[in-house]
């Protein structure tokens, strides 16, 4: 019993929140209805159009050539000079 009273009593809310008839909250101040209305986006974003044009991309590639010494072994402190 009390499940359904729930599920009913959900089923009541959604329907008051979400009501059709806007006249029917006039003679009192609702939250629900409030907060649906103020939730309610009032215009649709603006998705802007993507441009279509090719990117212009260069192919020079520039080659380093660093060449480190190593002077240490592999347990050796390292050498800073």
């Amino acid at each position: 019993f009390s499940v359904a009273l729930l599920i009913i009593w959900n089923f009541a809310s959604i329907f008051h929140q979400v009501d059709l008839t806007p006249e029917h909250h006039t003679h009192h101040h609702c939250q629900l209805f409030a907060g649906a209305q103020h939730g309610l986006a009032k215009a649709q974003p603006a998705i802007p159009v993507p441009s279509y044009t090719r990117a212009h991309y260069d192919d020079v590639s520039e080659r380093s050539h660093h060449v480190e010494e190593v002077f240490s072994a592999a347990r050796a402190p390292p050498y800073f000079a």
